[in-house]
């Protein structure tokens, strides 16, 4: 099974961002992929989003989505002190974008291919917000704090029992609760699959990363450190593929195969796109073990 993903695709941050996406659909129509995974951070706007996985249209493969804390914001004030929060998004008008164009909202519809189980969530972080010293590390990634300060605004899990009481909106949920949540609903779906006897191994799509070594040297870890337990604690759990932070990675931690190929903040870059689809799409290989075995072998 061939697996393409990428993930960050920003195309409301910069016209380059926004005009790559024809191309990627166009290489991933030539590679052929068995599954294609889009792991977050498309963009705030439901239109933008709506653009993005349309272009995919001619891709006949699976393609499964997840998104990131940025596809989750709600960019209005007014609109939060109206009610209107995350929550909402999250399950309902992101699941119905992602249907209307042919893509499986991950955290919603866990799905098998082929014997393979894939489970997905926009995971969270449990961190008290950031607390880094920006010249403690690169300046490419100074985003990484910008970020939290932004869902700080913009990232509004609305505390729902806070509403019943007749407090005035928004009254957040905070970071903790909400990262206990996902990751409790995470766990019940990779559970369930390793009871599937038709399921060999699990690939778990989050945005957040779940391993602190997928970190940037400096900055505080992106994620819930609860998540890694709950991968490592399911033996079908084989491959992790996230988002967030704008780097590749491809490394081995412990026996789960750790992956991100992020598209980032692109800017005045002026490489051909087709040159620069390289760096933003990744395609990995599960290989069935019976595949190698003569027949009848145990």
């Amino acid at each position: 099974m061939r697996i393409a993903y990428t993930s960050d695709l920003h195309v409301d941050i910069s016209q380059r961002n926004w005009e790559l996406i024809p191309y990627l659909a166009e290489i991933l129509k030539m590679i052929d992929p068995d599954v294609f995974i889009i792991a977050g951070d498309v963009s705030p706007e439901i239109g933008d989003l709506e653009y993005t996985l349309e272009c995919f249209a001619g891709l006949q493969c699976p393609k499964l989505f997840v998104p990131g804390n940025q596809d989750i914001w709600v960019l209005s004030e007014e609109m939060q002190e109206g009610g209107h929060d995350s929550y909402e998004k999250y399950y309902f008008y992101l699941p119905d974008a992602c249907r209307h164009n042919q893509f499986v909202p991950l955290w919603m519809e866990p799905m098998i291919v082929g014997g393979v189980g894939f489970v997905g969530s926009i995971g969270w972080y449990d961190h008290a917000g950031p607390s880094a010293v920006p010249s403690a590390f690169s300046r490419a990634h100074h985003y990484l704090l910008d970020s939290v300060w932004n869902d700080m605004r913009w990232a509004c899990w609305s505390d729902i029992s806070m509403m019943m009481e007749g407090t005035l909106w928004p009254v957040r949920r905070p970071d903790v609760e909400v990262a206990r949540e996902f990751n409790l609903r995470l766990d019940q779906d990779i559970d369930g699959f390793e009871r599937e006897p038709l399921v060999s191994e699990i690939v778990v799509v989050t945005h957040y990363p779940p391993f602190s070594e997928l970190s940037v040297e400096g900055a505080p870890f992106p994620g819930s450190r609860d998540t890694s337990g709950i991968l490592f604690a399911h033996d079908k759990v084989t491959v992790s593929i996230s988002g967030h932070i704008h780097d590749k990675r491809d490394l081995l931690v412990r026996d789960i195969r750790a992956v991100r190929c992020p598209v980032g903040y692109l800017g005045g870059e002026q490489r051909k796109y087709q040159d620069m689809v390289k760096d933003c799409l990744e395609i990995i290989h599960l290989i069935d073990r019976d595949d190698f075995l003569p027949e009848g072998s145990p």
